[in-house]
């Protein structure tokens, strides 16, 4: 018997929580982990949205990933992220995941995310930029 598809709510002081621990006991590493999980989980939010930037936009509002976002080009900037927190460095990477793979179904091409600016480091806004290579 399937079972129906089932969600569960996590606190943004959980989340912050449950990165510190994995960046902790895994250093920089778990900053892929979080990129590679946020892939994973951008894959049902294209299932849900497609490719469109207004429906994305609506469905990352209302899951609570961001208070807001603009898609300009290969420019994402966010306001509100719930990976924000207090850190010297970029720490939005499960999103960097999720906006990668919303992009790679808009141009059907591989695409890496960069976040340039963070909430967590003191910046105004997170700003993301798509590079079709990596770095």
């Amino acid at each position: 018997m399937e079972q129906p598809e089932r969600a569960i709510k996590i606190r943004k002081d959980e989340l912050v929580d449950i990165k510190g621990l994995y960046e902790t006991v895994m250093t920089f590493a778990s900053h892929g982990m979080f990129y590679r999980s946020g892939r994973i989980m951008g894959d049902r939010i294209v299932k849900a949205a497609g490719s469109d930037f207004a429906r994305v936009r609506e469905v990352l509002i209302s899951e609570g990933w961001v208070t807001d976002i603009d898609f300009d080009g290969d420019v994402v900037t966010v306001s509100g992220s719930i990976e924000s927190s207090s850190s010297d460095a970029p720490a939005c990477h499960i999103l960097r995941g999720v906006i990668a793979r919303f992009f790679e179904e808009r141009t059907g091409k591989d695409v890496y995310c960069h976040e340039r600016k963070c909430l967590s480091k003191g910046d105004e806004k997170c700003v993301f930029v798509i590079d079709t290579e990596v770095l």
